[in-house]
């Protein structure tokens, strides 16, 4: 079995090297590493050298495009039967490839792509990163995913990465009407409509990077959000999964509640979504949880609802956005 690993970089060479490494140490090495270069810098023979006592083939292209863009130009160029995306971010367990591959080969006539949880590190060892990090980890911060339990093994509507049968993705491909998406839930929902089947395990083990600033996190969630209106608006589904629906009647049913007593009570809902947020941490790390972390969380949260709504606003604008986040 061969597989590529593909992916983008767009000026964060140190993190991509950091990615790349994890790469080199796979207990089944690929075939192909395929990277769409976005930055300034030209790094193909910093790459070549660090290939040289192996045999994987390296296809370097230079070009600026968005994210989607670029995975799609990825896609095109893997020659092998199955492909594996990373992120710059991304860390991978050194036999991530191997167990990949052979639950592929396990489930081959339902799953066409699988993937794991990633365990949430911090980039730097300070207050600030380290708490970045544990922001990242909170699973009830977004509402308790199936694809932020990373003890979950079953069948997902989402997948960080994904782990891909070449042949199926290069039909089904990356959406590419928006630039800013998510499409980790939009490719696998697209394979889902196509009678597919997406599955995470415990066993395949990868590992993210988290950003160390916390002005950084807040404008990550402010994005998540916006991606999350265009998912929708690209995939004409407001539910990509019953968690979203779930999440959507409860927040309808507690707006409704409060504007029966007073519109001015809406702006009570932050205070509830705090004490959300405290029970979360209580329950997963009883009373020797970090409480500070629902404070973040909160804000967090409220950030991704403006750029969810401004994701639907600007439908109605006639430049479209084509970076990977928002100004």
């Amino acid at each position: 079995m061969t597989y590529s690993f593909f992916g983008t970089c767009v000026n964060d060479y140190d993190q991509f090297f950091g990615c790349l490494q994890t790469i080199l140490e796979q207990t089944k090495p690929p075939n192909q590493i395929i990277l769409i270069d976005g930055g300034d810098k030209d790094i193909e023979k910093k790459i070549l050298k660090k290939l040289r006592n192996s045999e994987i083939n390296l296809v370097y292209i230079k070009k600026k495009l968005n994210r989607v863009k670029s995975l799609n130009i990825a896609i095109e160029n893997s020659l092998s039967e199955y492909s594996f995306r990373f992120d710059t971010r991304t860390r991978f367990a050194n036999d991530y490839a191997e167990n990949a591959l052979n639950i592929l080969n396990d489930k081959s006539s339902i799953v066409e792509v699988i993937g794991g949880v990633p365990r949430i590190i911090s980039e730097v060892n300070n207050f600030e990163g380290i708490t970045c990090s544990k922001i990242m980890n909170r699973p009830y911060i977004f509402f308790y995913p199936k694809h932020r339990n990373i003890k979950y093994s079953g069948y997902a509507t989402s997948i960080y990465l994904g782990c891909f049968r070449t042949k199926s993705l290069k039909e089904i491909r990356f959406n590419e009407k928006y630039a800013l998406i998510s499409e980790d839930s939009l490719i696998i929902n697209d394979f889902l409509k196509k009678g597919f089947k997406a599955y995470l395990s415990s066993k395949i083990r990868v590992f993210y990077i988290s950003r160390s600033s916390f002005k950084n996190i807040l404008r990550l969630f402010n994005t998540y959000g916006f991606c999350r209106a265009n998912t929708i608006l690209v995939s004409r589904k407001i539910f990509i999964s019953t968690r979203h629906f779930f999440v959507f009647v409860a927040f309808i049913s507690l707006l409704i509640v409060f504007l029966k007593f007073s519109f001015f009570s809406i702006f009570l809902l932050p205070l509830l979504l705090l004490c959300l947020n405290f029970s979360g941490e209580i329950i997963s790390f009883g009373w020797n949880g970090n409480f500070l972390i629902p404070f973040y969380a909160t804000l967090c949260q409220f950030l991704w609802i403006i750029g969810f709504i401004w994701g639907f606003l600007s439908i109605f604008r006639n430049i479209k956005k084509q970076s990977n986040f928002i100004s």
